[in-house]
């Protein structure tokens, strides 16, 4: 996402960043020189990036602002900050954290109202911040091929320690949602992200498999913006976007893309596609692996 980047007048600026993608997850970690980024109202306004971002500091010392909150975070903690919010963070001395990047469609999918809990920092001797820091290192110093089929289960991991550390905090309990229509509404998200793939998912399955009545099914999607049938279906569109756009994923079959992702139907799915989007998957596909092209 555009950043604003500044640095003291005649200091050198060193960096390295690195990436990997672990499911719906994106893993950073960056290390650099002392320097101060700011995300404005206006380089906000004009981005789509949709993220939650987690900031876990391992070296240095980090200093938010978002939202009318100051923090800071020293190594072993934590911080949860909105991608589409204005933002700054200064670092005095150089550093070394994780950073993991969560579409917002999948964090609240595990947590309700996550914007609410930006800014706050997650104490170093809490257990969810102890487990995480042992995770995130374990994924980037031993890079090791794994099977797709686990990195869902892994992502997943990263995204429960991330919401046990904000749901540790004093202003967690402050909610609107009432717990048990909260726990009921992360168990059926949770339950449809690991069963997109399957075409047989509907309102029935979901109320038989997780032994609910229908109408408790729609009574916890009721102040959602999206009813559970059509979330379905927007989760597998987002899905099928991320494959569509991925480089690696460039000699894939379309339809084999689709059916992935729970779609019996290739008409069926380009209709969806199109009404989602605008564009056809293939339209789509184009557009953005153009600007991967070699110039």
């Amino acid at each position: 996402m555009p950043l604003e980047c500044s640095i003291g007048i005649g200091d050198c600026f060193n960096a390295d960043l690195q990436h990997a993608q672990v499911g719906a997850v994106d893993l950073m970690t960056l290390s650099a020189s002392a320097h101060q980024v700011t995300r404005s109202a206006r380089l906000a306004g004009k981005s789509d990036a949709d993220y939650f971002m987690v900031s876990y500091q391992i070296h240095g010392q980090g200093h938010l602002r978002q939202g009318g909150k100051e923090s800071t975070q020293c190594a072993g903690e934590f911080v949860l900050y909105d991608s589409t919010q204005p933002f700054e963070m200064a670092y005095a001395t150089p550093f070394t954290k994780h950073i993991l990047r969560i579409p917002r469609s999948v964090l609240n999918a595990h947590l309700s109202s996550p914007e609410r809990l930006c800014g706050l920092t997650i104490n170093a001797q809490s257990s969810p911040s102890i487990l995480l820091g042992g995770m995130l290192r374990s994924l980037t110093e031993h890079t090791v091929e794994v099977g797709s089929h686990v990195l869902h289960p892994i992502a997943n991991a990263l995204i429960e320690l991330v919401v046990g550390g904000l749901q540790s905090l004093p202003q967690a309990q402050h909610c609107t949602a009432s717990r048990l229509q909260t726990f009921h509404l992360s168990r059926v998200k949770n339950y449809v992200l690991q069963h997109l793939g399957d075409p047989s998912l509907n309102v029935e399955k979901i109320a038989v498999d997780l032994k609910m009545s229908v109408s408790s099914l729609y009574r916890a999607f009721e102040n959602e913006e999206q009813p559970l049938s059509q979330w379905i279906w927007s989760q597998r569109i987002q899905l099928c976007q991320r494959d569509l756009k991925s480089p690696a994923l460039v000699g894939k079959n379309i339809g084999d893309i689709a059916f992935d992702w729970g779609f019996s139907n290739c008409t069926h799915f380009s209709r969806a596609f199109k009404r989602e989007t605008g564009m056809t998957p293939k339209e789509f596909r184009h557009q953005h692996l153009a600007t991967h092209s070699p110039q």
